[in-house]
């Protein structure tokens, strides 16, 4: 089981991570019955301007977090997409992931109902580290002096959510 983040890459290309993007959207849409409404690839491995785990972050809107139950279970399971039981507010968390053994993960869905301040947040902060130099800047330096310090992928990515929550709020300012 991974104790630490994931080893950091410098992506060369946009296109690197695009085809496994491309195909967990095109799973998410074409589920029976999904719930799924939109999908967006956010994150590092979508730009090329800092450094980033290998993770494909997928932003996933649903009408509602309750729906989310028919995505569980066995649909995405077989696809090694599993919630993670933790204590997301307002989202709903699922990772898929290279093996069982060292729950290496592949890909993150960030699953948040739409029209509502959370799915604003999540394209606030993307479109941010997509444009804003100083941003990603700051976060690129951020993530770097953070991995020096944490003991564990959970306090690495607890100080990454205080980031971008300090980072919103500086923001709306």
């Amino acid at each position: 089981m991974l104790k630490q983040p994931q080893p950091f890459i410098q992506l060369q290309s946009s296109d690197d991570f695009k085809p496994n993007f491309d195909r967990i959207q095109q799973l998410l849409v074409d589920l029976l019955d999904t719930p799924v409404k939109d999908v967006h690839h956010i994150g590092g491995t979508k730009q090329t301007r800092y450094a980033t785990e290998p993770i494909v972050d997928v932003l996933v809107t649903v009408q509602s977090l309750h729906d989310i139950t028919s995505l569980d279970e066995k649909r995405l399971n077989y696809h090694r997409i599993y919630r993670l039981h933790h204590d997301y507010k307002k989202k709903v968390m699922m990772a898929q992931f290279q093996d069982m053994v060292t729950l290496k993960q592949i890909a993150r869905l960030h699953i948040v109902e739409e029209n509502n301040q959370m799915l604003y947040d999540y394209l606030t902060v993307d479109t941010l580290l997509t444009n804003d130099i100083a941003v990603i800047q700051s976060f690129d330096t951020f993530k770097t002096d953070i991995l020096q310090t944490v003991q564990s992928v959970n306090e690495y990515e607890n100080q990454k959510q205080q980031w971008f929550l300090q980072l919103l709020k500086n923001h709306k300012k």
